[in-house]
């Protein structure tokens, strides 16, 4: 009788793969945000680009009017997401180019930034909530999206909102997902930082995930969601599905109890069924049945998708082969570990404190570059030999310890600007490193069309 329990608990908790077919292919996709600017390197608050872009290529507005968001349809094959990301950032610089604009590839802008936002309910409430001071960071901040199908079954399309199954394999595959991009966000944010300075003053490394994080954990208590963290900041780890639908559910309420507390009709604005909308955060179930990952800074094409394409490996291993992963009270340099099919994460304090030293030190700090070299190496073996060629950027920063953001403070230095930078001199630079976005994305189409080859 002991025994038969074990073997119950060790199926419900330790679940194995049962069968060499493998399960359906999760599909994946992108969102990412820039700035336009005018010719000089100045930001654009026209819309020219958006509404000559909306009828060619999958554009939408975001609240600041000197930023726009581009999307591509989600596949099964990460090459198919690349490229098709790749052609409609093509088109959409050829559009900018014929319109005398110009797409500024990095979560903040190097100058002078004064928001001009858009007139919309959904902004209002965010702005009366969260105060107008907090509130205009957004408007400083680009980032890029990463989406990964939820599980099959657990997501139910008609209430958009997550099922717990009985199924505990399928409902354990979406917790490890979960936490294993929650233990990796202090990785994914450091190898994609590229927002060193805001209002032409030097802040970190990784301004915008501060800026717009913001609370003591990161050291900035004027940041968007500094006095709202259950809104956008990082997580703790989740337990069960239960653990998260409990969360889902607390934060809807919050955010219409503070929606009425602001002098809107809660009841009118706020609904139950679109409760997984109400959520800035860097993890995120998404209403449309996505894991979605928000804590990229906005960087070259071949960066994210160097990237990205370590953390679409991961996710595919966990939900396709069952591989757990495993909290345990370890240090950083002991994280991401594997023994048989389970992946060691350390306690999320850990996390937290890598989090910080990632944004200000990157990878100038030495528990930090541990830990993003130990996932490297665990996701790397994960990924397809095929793709690895992707993932150059990612070895060059290993070896040389410089992400995006220690190469645009380099070269201010070469200009001989350091904390402060003149508008002058930031709109050139601006303008410099726009163009070099464009080859950017000409070189990446090419590496992608020999991965499909």
């Amino acid at each position: 009788m002991i025994k038969l329990v074990k073997k119950k608990l060790t199926n419900m908790f330790l679940p194995e793969r049962n069968t060499v077919k493998p399960l359906k292919r999760s599909m994946s996709g992108y969102e990412t945000e820039q700035f336009v600017l005018n010719s000089d390197g100045s930001l654009d608050h026209s819309d020219t680009l958006y509404k000559k872009a909306k009828n060619h290529v999958d554009v939408q507005t975001e609240c600041a009017k000197s930023m726009i968001e581009l999307s591509c349809f989600p596949a099964k094959r990460l090459r198919t997401t690349s490229q098709s990301m790749i052609d409609n950032h093509i088109k959409l610089q050829k559009i900018a180019e014929k319109n005398g604009k110009l797409l500024f590839p990095f979560g903040t802008y190097f100058g002078r930034n004064n928001p001009k936002f858009r007139n919309k309910l959904h902004y209002n409430m965010k702005k009366k909530i969260l105060g107008k001071e907090k509130f205009k960071y957004t408007g400083y901040c680009c980032g890029c999206h990463q989406h990964y199908d939820l599980p099959k079954g657990i997501f139910d399309k008609k209430t958009k909102s997550i099922k717990d199954l009985k199924n505990s394999k399928i409902n354990k595959t979406l917790i490890d997902s979960y936490n294993m991009i929650t233990a990796a966000d202090p990785v994914l944010t450091v190898l994609t930082q590229s927002s060193p300075y805001i209002d032409g003053k030097y802040f970190a490394k990784d301004s915008r995930i501060i800026v717009y994080r913001g609370g003591k954990y990161l050291g900035f208590p004027k940041g968007t969601y500094s006095t709202h963290r259950l809104f956008g900041a990082l997580s703790q780890y989740k337990s069960t599905v239960k653990d998260l639908v409990s969360m889902q559910k607390r934060r809807c309420e919050k955010w219409k109890q503070l929606v009425k507390k602001h002098g809107y009709d809660a009841e009118k604005h706020i609904k139950t069924e679109n409760m997984l909308a109400y959520n800035w955060s860097p993890v995120k179930i998404n209403p449309h049945g996505t894991l979605e990952y928000r804590g990229y800074d906005m960087n070259f094409m071949s960066i994210i998708f160097a990237v990205s394409t370590l953390l679409k490996f991961v996710l595919r291993n966990i939900q396709q082969n069952f591989m757990m992963v495993v909290p345990l009270d370890i240090k950083a340099n002991e994280a991401f570990k594997v023994e048989n099919n389970m992946v060691f994460i350390p306690p999320f304090s850990v996390v937290a404190s890598l989090q910080k030293k990632a944004a200000y030190e990157g990878l100038a700090n030495d528990e930090v570059y541990i830990y993003v070299k130990n996932f490297y190496n665990f996701a790397r073996k994960l990924t397809n030999k095929s793709y690895l060629p992707l993932l150059e950027p990612v070895k060059e920063m290993i070896e040389t310890r410089k992400t995006q953001s220690d190469k645009i403070i380099a070269y201010f230095k070469r200009r001989g600007y350091k904390d402060n930078i003149p508008e002058k001199v930031a709109k050139e630079a601006a303008v410099k490193f726009a163009n070099d976005f464009k080859k950017d994305l000409i070189e990446v189409k090419k590496k992608i069309e020999r991965v499909i080859n």
